[in-house]
């Protein structure tokens, strides 16, 4: 989240930094405030009703203007151009934040790093020329710029490059920053491979990404608030997903998160409202606090073996949600992690009860959810949370043919239960395609049999039984 200006200064840590003769702050009739440091000076604040043309002093009393401090310019909104002095050797945080009359920047040519959310919400900077002496620019410097066409990154060390607008660092492996445009679809070139925090923020004419395997980080609200992408595949290559990476993504209606991915960061992809379906690689080790929150439309969930933690209301309130499988290596469930899913009927453990469990886990589910267990299952009593636990049946296969066609079992069954054959060609296989549907058999209350009498077209197939919920 976007930090708000602090206006406020101690009365006693000022007295104290001019008694060691440290710091001063002036401004008379000027309408920049300067903070004297030594021998050199930083602009700290701009009156809001400045306008039209400011041109930035070099010196003050005499000392260089070195730095721009965070919010300087905030909220300027009556500034056409601003030009910043050779003398800056640096631009802080969210300093022409909101400057939204703001039409040209002349940069100066000793300036070798701009801040976060430099020029965020500039709608009306038309072109940036970058000089040669930056060397770092902080994410999301120019979201929100939306007549922005134009980004001209310096020519001799090459350290930032812009290609249609999109800006990257030397030799294209950092994505910075992606301009407010009217593209539908963007592919990240094969050179990137980390996205940097901010990068896709806003982009609301977005519908689709191609994020290639070079791409190992996805960094903190890259994707935030793109409310027209409607879907992602997170390919293997990447190993971490960052803080709210896809929050609020109002859109997206499926993410397959792949096998390389170890953590998906707190809030990623809250309020992802029409999200239905999510498939978790089989790296994921912990899920973040509040990472699915308001996915009002997700209907299950199967949390892989590799999951050792669940957040703090990781899947609060989502109010679809009809079943969940926690596989046996969970260990450790925040507080409220299934707050409010009104639909959940059914959650399955594969292994022994988590060994730390936070408060009210599953307050405020369906009346009729059911907790369902392993016979040899530790830790669960007659209830858990709260919620009746019911014990699984081992299912009992009495015959299987070992014949490549036609494939047959015998197993008993229960009167009014049904049951369904699965087959699949490849074990090691992932994703929702892995197993299909070959038939289903109604219980009878005894023995029953599945013959399977499609031809044999594969040279191995596998088969499981599973009892249909």
């Amino acid at each position: 989240m976007l930090q708000l200006k602090n206006l406020l200064i101690s009365t006693f840590a000022a007295a104290v930094m001019l008694l060691f003769g440290g710091v001063n702050e002036v401004n008379g009739g000027d309408p920049l405030t300067y903070e004297v440091v030594g021998d050199t000076v930083t602009i700290r604040d701009c009156k809001v009703t400045t306008s039209g043309e400011l041109e930035i002093p070099s010196t003050y009393e005499g000392k260089p203007v070195t730095g721009i401090g965070s919010w300087a310019f905030w909220d300027c909104t009556s500034l056409t151009s601003v030009t910043i002095p050779d003398s800056v050797t640096s631009i802080g945080d969210f300093v022409f934040h909101s400057c939204s009359g703001l039409t040209s920047v002349t940069i100066g040519n000793s300036v070798t790093n701009f801040g976060e959310g430099a020029f965020l919400l500039c709608g009306s900077l038309a072109s940036v020329t970058i000089p040669d002496s930056v060397t770092s620019i902080g994410g999301g410097a120019f979201i929100g710029c939306s007549s922005l066409t134009s980004i001209e990154a310096g020519k001799s060390n090459k350290e930032y490059s812009s290609e249609d607008g999109v800006l990257f660092n030397r030799n294209k492996t950092h994505l910075i920053q992606f301009p407010r445009g009217k593209s539908r679809h963007y592919s990240i070139p094969n050179s990137v491979t980390t996205i940097e925090r901010f990068a896709f923020l806003w982009c609301s004419s977005l519908t689709s990404i191609t994020i290639p395997n070079s791409v190992i980080s996805i960094k903190g609200s890259a994707f935030e608030n793109c409310r027209n992408l409607t879907s992602v595949t997170i390919p293997d290559s990447v190993t971490s997903i960052g803080d709210i990476a896809f929050g609020a993504c109002s859109s997206l209606t499926s993410v397959t998160i792949g096998n390389s991915v170890t953590s998906i960061g707190d809030w990623a992809f809250y309020t992802c409202s029409s999200l239905t379906s999510v498939t978790i690689g089989n790296s994921v080790t912990s899920i973040g606090e509040r990472a699915f929150l308001y996915c009002g439309r997700l209907t299950s969930v199967t949390i892989p073996d590799s999951v050792t933690s669940i957040g703090n209301k990781a899947f609060g309130f989502c109010s679809s949600l009809r079943s969940v499988t926690i596989l046996d290596s969970v260990t450790s469930i925040g507080n409220k992690a299934f707050e409010g899913c009104t639909s959940l009927k059914r959650i399955t453990f594969g292994g022994d009860a988590p060994f730390f469990l936070g408060a009210n886990v599953f307050s405020n589910v369906s009346g009729n959810a059911r907790v369902f267990i392993n016979p040899d299952a530790i830790g669960f009593g007659e209830t858990f949370e709260g919620l009746p636990v019911v014990i699984l049946e081992k299912l009992e296969i009495n015959t299987f043919s070992k014949s490549a066609a036609p494939f047959s079992l015998n197993f008993e069954s229960k009167l009014g239960l049904t049951y369904r054959i699965e087959a699949t060609q490849n074990l090691r296989q992932r994703g929702k395609w892995r197993w299909r549907k070959i038939g289903e058999v109604q219980g009878t209350g005894s023995s029953v049999e599945f013959t399977d009498w499609r031809e044999a077209i594969f040279e191995k197939q596998y088969y499981r039984l599973k009892l249909v919920e």
